[in-house]
């Protein structure tokens, strides 16, 4: 049974200096017995009309001290491998303390942690983070709105789209719906690129993409797209591509050359979590998530129709966030940006 609130208790004082017996309490309230006579008797042990609100006493005392309730939060909080089962058995082997794993979780939760799942992130070296935070020095003030960014995309039938989507709320397990999974699903390999002003055709692929079919998709799906774009600009434009082996190969130099195509100087390795068509694969994931297909016809349609429908609204508030970007960068030292505000 719940605890009443204080202004019950005050309610039962408040008629019995009014004079009224137990029993005519509990008809004028509908309290039970036990609880008018409860707190008439612990009225008059005391003699204070506040201190019955208190409750002074109530419930059971806590098991851990303020500080042993530290040394928990020091022995759990932010340690990979430190579930409350673990704690509980490393504060009794080092005769610390002998509590239960339930103790430990209720001690963590009053003192403000909850249990997150780690995000997964890119191991960068040392190398990585320079090359990262030079990149966000270097371009803190660059305008991206004339700029073009490119990247290949392997949209997978069963990708599983965002695990915080996993989480459903129900009464028991027989109420969540299964997930299905398939190991062998269809896969379908595109390139694309979004600007400020708009996006350009999907191409789709199959296969290892080479240099040289790399440039065929540059000159078919992306030159005439850029021109129009971008025709007023006076200080022209510029490609986003990383380092993949067909943006680098001598040849693609040449032909990006010949056509007089300049391209970000100095985009780092592993700078994916500074390109904003990244973002949008991972939404268009998401929204293909619950979609099935019999064949890769199928499957490739309906991922055009995903592309079809990305409005101008979604590219410019991604490609907006790219200064915060560089200086959550710069703030991380040239580490991963998802912890960071």
């Amino acid at each position: 049974m719940s605890r009443r609130p204080p202004e019950d208790r005050l309610a039962v004082i408040f008629w019995y200096q009014e004079g009224l017996t137990n029993a005519e309490i509990c008809r004028k309230t509908g309290f039970d017995r036990q609880f008018v006579a409860r707190w008439i008797s612990r009225y008059n042990e005391s003699g204070s009309f506040a201190r019955v609100g208190e409750a002074t006493g109530a419930g059971r005392k806590r098991k851990l001290s303020a500080n042993m309730e530290g040394i928990v939060e020091r022995e759990i909080r932010g340690k990979t491998r430190r579930s409350s089962r673990v704690v509980a058995r490393e504060l009794k082997r080092r005769e610390i303390t002998d509590v239960s794993y339930t103790t430990v979780q209720r001690t963590a939760h009053r003192m403000g942690l909850r249990a997150f799942k780690r995000r997964k992130s890119s191991r960068l070296s040392e190398t990585h983070k320079r090359g990262r935070l030079k990149f966000a020095k270097t371009n803190s003030k660059k305008t991206w709105s004339n700029v073009v960014f490119t990247d290949e995309h392997k949209f997978k039938q069963f990708k599983g789209g965002n695990p915080q989507h996993n989480f459903i709320w129900a009464k028991s397990p027989s109420e969540v719906p299964e997930k299905e999974m398939e190991r062998w699903g269809l896969t379908i390999d595109v390139w694309a690129g979004i600007s400020s002003q708009g996006k350009t055709e999907l191409a789709c692929y199959q296969g290892t993409l080479d240099a040289h079919a790399y440039q065929e998709i540059l000159e078919d799906m992306l030159l005439q797209a850029a021109q129009e774009w971008f025709e007023d600009e006076t200080g022209g434009w510029e490609l986003q591509q990383d380092k993949a082996t067909c943006h680098t190969a001598k040849t693609t130099k040449q032909w990006l050359e010949q056509h007089g195509v300049e391209v970000v100087e100095g985009w780092p390795t592993k700078g994916d979590d500074i390109n904003p068509i990244e973002n949008l694969w991972a939404i268009l994931d998401d929204r293909l998530e619950n979609k099935k297909f019999r064949t890769k016809r199928g499957m490739e349609k309906a991922i055009r129709q995903l592309w079809d429908e990305v409005d101008s609204h979604l590219l410019n508030n991604l490609i907006d966030s790219i200064p915060d970007r560089l200086r959550r960068f710069r703030k991380a030292g040239g580490g991963s940006i998802k912890a960071v505000n």
